[in-house]
């Protein structure tokens, strides 16, 4: 899941980690047990030695990884303390995708301002568990779905034979071949992804669509985002006019890029990366319009059905007609609103926040059709209340 984890150190940290790799193993396994996901899993890469070592003892270091990565999470980490279950690789990799999970269900809460007490659980509040287990096994499967196109891709070019007139394209109109080639390469990431929603039991179709209900609504283009600070939708003509719907259907472009990418975007944005810096903010913001506008535009349309045709049958499977109740995520929060009340009438405190610094939204530009009705009505509510101020 993590691309961190197939980077390459940067140059300037090479000699410092070839000093740390010479450091005696006692001292080594406490450095590792001092390092968070992602950092263990780079650091592991170093060199065989280190690997070895790390594997050999994880079940005494991952525990410190797991409170490091998530130091205020005590229900995510509950089910590992005191418990038979060995902590492994396994486990770690899998906290990614709850910790995810446990963010959407909980900040779910912005994206519905005016109805805060209701759409939303805490991450440290029990109550929301069964939610986020489904949303967390959304998250699994989108992973999966990403690795289909990472692997295709990485085998562009390897093992391939050409017709004559394919070798004719590519020595005269090498663009055009290049271009049919990606094509054909996305044609085949979208067969291999409809096959593997094929083999997926309902219930688990359910789930991702469950997940991608709650991510849509991530993707901010509110009424408050003006100003250059916010850039345009730019992944389709509606300029992110009911985008969030648009994302859901995967009628814009911004759908294959998530499907590409995967859940990593996320887990920089609202996890990895500084939280108090302008670039995270905008990461996943930024890196979309830099990948779009890198896309040719045959490319970028044809990538745009393929996502459709991927969603709906993805709606289909998740039996979204006959069983629209289990992809909605409203249920939930609708009985949480109960035992919210129920709690604050028996005098008990709420659940513990421990979300509030993640930069949950990726904002863009509120489209200008958008602001100029806004601005309409707001100067009618104007005239309004001067007309019933006047003296009759």
């Amino acid at each position: 899941m993590l691309s961190l984890s197939r980077r390459k150190p940067p140059q300037r940290q090479l000699g410092a980690l070839n000093s740390l790799t010479d450091l005696p193993d006692d001292i080594l396994i406490l450095v590792a047990a001092q390092c968070r996901i992602d950092e263990l899993f780079s650091l592991r890469l170093t060199c065989a030695r280190t690997r070895d070592l790390i594997d050999e003892y994880i079940t005494t270091i991952a525990p410190y990884v797991a409170r490091c990565t998530f130091l205020l999470s005590d229900l995510l980490l509950s089910k590992y303390v005191d418990t038979v279950t060995p902590f492994t690789f396994r486990s770690l990799k899998a906290l990614i995708p709850e910790h995810l999970a446990s963010v959407l269900v909980d900040r779910h809460r912005l994206a519905d301002k005016g109805l805060q007490s209701r759409y939303g659980i805490p991450a440290e509040d029990p109550f929301g568990n069964e939610i986020r287990t489904r949303v967390a096994s959304g998250w699994r499967i989108l992973c999966d779905i990403s690795n289909i196109s990472r692997q295709e891709y990485g085998t562009l070019g390897k093992g391939t034979r050409m017709s004559p007139g394919d070798f004719a394209t590519k020595m005269f109109r090498p663009a055009h071949f290049k271009l049919e080639a990606l094509k054909h390469v996305e044609d085949t990431v979208l067969q291999k992804r409809l096959e593997y929603f094929t083999r997926l039991e309902h219930k688990y179709a359910q789930d991702y669509k469950l997940m991608f209900t709650l991510l849509s609504s991530a993707f901010s283009t509110s009424i408050s985002n003006v100003g250059d600070e916010h850039l345009p939708w730019v992944f389709d003509s509606s300029n992110g006019f009911n985008g969030q719907r648009e994302l859901r259907k995967g009628k814009t472009w911004l759908s294959w890029y998530l499907l590409a990418e995967g859940p990593d975007l996320f887990w920089q944005q609202w996890h990895s990366l500084p939280h108090d810096l302008p670039t995270t903010r905008n990461y996943i913001r930024d890196n979309a319009i830099e990948a779009f506008k890198n896309t040719p535009q045959k490319l970028s349309d044809h990538q745009r059905i393929l996502a459709s045709t991927l969603q709906e049958a993805v709606d289909e499977h998740a039996l979204l007609k006959s069983e629209f109740e289990k992809s909605d995520p409203i249920r939930y929060f609708a009985k949480y609103a109960e035992h919210r009340l129920a709690r604050a009438d028996a005098g008990l405190p709420p659940a513990r926040e421990i979300l509030h610094h993640i930069p949950f939204f990726i904002n863009f530009r509120c489209p200008e059709e958008v602001v100029q009705r806004h601005e309409a009505l707001a100067e009618e509510r104007e005239i309004s209340r001067a007309m019933q101020t006047w003296p009759r």
